[in-house]
């Protein structure tokens, strides 16, 4: 199953959605038999996520991030810090630490109706959890997102963004992006907006496979569309999220990418002159949602 399939709602939804979301408030009450719903099927897929073998080795995955600095000792390297934090069976120790991150979650779906979507959010609070990042530094959009859907974010302590960026967030300090089976376009204006080592050094990626990108797609089409994701190739590490039986629909073709700072430098002084902003006039499927245009 292909990443665009399996998701089950963000690049495919009509336009007019998204102004509705835009528009109307969000703060309409909560049936209490609905809110008792959401809430037990967020505490299973919660719990059973946490007990898995495939969350044990997401875990693993997401420490050998350098990036992901545990709080010890200042006087060792940061390899060495990540892995006095792995007990045998490759867990996090419950000292790890990533208060000072931001996180920022795109396309996260209708999770009142789609499975594939609560699980991603069972996923995503468990990850704030485990790292200790605030719930309010964790911003989250979908242009589809319900009413209801908005106030069940807000409820459980996260910020709802009310502006669709088009993934143009401007990095200023460590920041996970949680972008499940997003389109193309969506992580292209992601590191459009950041194109300089200062930014790509503190950003991470938890979405498709940038890799499976570029095999399944026509290079002369990935480097006229979505030129950022085609020069990002040349300097990001991408470690891919264990495979699963489980949970093959929910994170398929999902890697966690970052930008070390030494492969950054080692570009040619013209990759970061000034870039323009990308259009997507000749680009077909266009797996994003834009603004309407005034």
């Amino acid at each position: 199953m292909t990443a665009q399939i399996a998701r089950c709602v963000f690049t495919t939804t009509p336009l007019r959605h998204q102004r509705k979301a835009e528009e109307e408030p969000a703060m309409s009450p909560r049936p209490p038999d609905l809110t008792s719903l959401i809430d037990r099927r967020k505490r299973r897929l919660w719990t059973d996520l946490r007990a898995s073998d495939f969350w044990a080795a997401c875990q693993g995955r997401l420490l050998k991030c350098q990036d992901f600095s545990p709080v010890t000792s200042d006087d060792c390297s940061v390899h060495e810090k990540l892995m006095k934090n792995l007990d045998l069976e490759g867990s996090i120790s419950t000292h790890i630490s990533l208060q000072h991150y931001d996180c920022v979650c795109y396309g996260l779906g209708n999770f009142t109706s789609c499975v594939i979507s609560r699980h991603q959010m069972a996923f995503l609070l468990l990850f704030l959890e485990q790292f200790k990042i605030p719930r309010h530094q964790c911003y989250v959009f979908d242009p589809i997102f319900s009413r209801l859907e908005i106030a069940v974010l807000r409820e459980l302590g996260l910020t709802h963004v009310m502006k669709n960026e088009e993934g143009k967030h401007a990095v200023r300090k460590p920041t996970v992006f949680f972008m499940l089976h997003c389109g193309k376009a969506l992580y292209n204006n992601l590191l459009w907006r950041n194109w300089s080592c200062e930014a790509l050094s503190q950003t991470i990626i938890i979405g498709n496979s940038f890799k499976g990108i570029e095999e399944r797609l026509v290079s002369r089409i990935l480097q006229r569309d979505y030129p950022f994701i085609y020069k990002s190739l040349q300097v990001v590490e991408e470690s891919p999220f264990p495979e699963s039986n489980h949970y093959s629909d929910v994170f398929n073709d999902t890697s966690i990418h970052r930008f070390p700072m030494a492969e950054l430098k080692k570009l040619p002084k013209e990759t970061w002159l000034s870039q323009d902003e990308p259009q997507y006039r000749d680009c077909e499927d266009l797996e994003i949602i834009l603004c309407p245009t005034t």
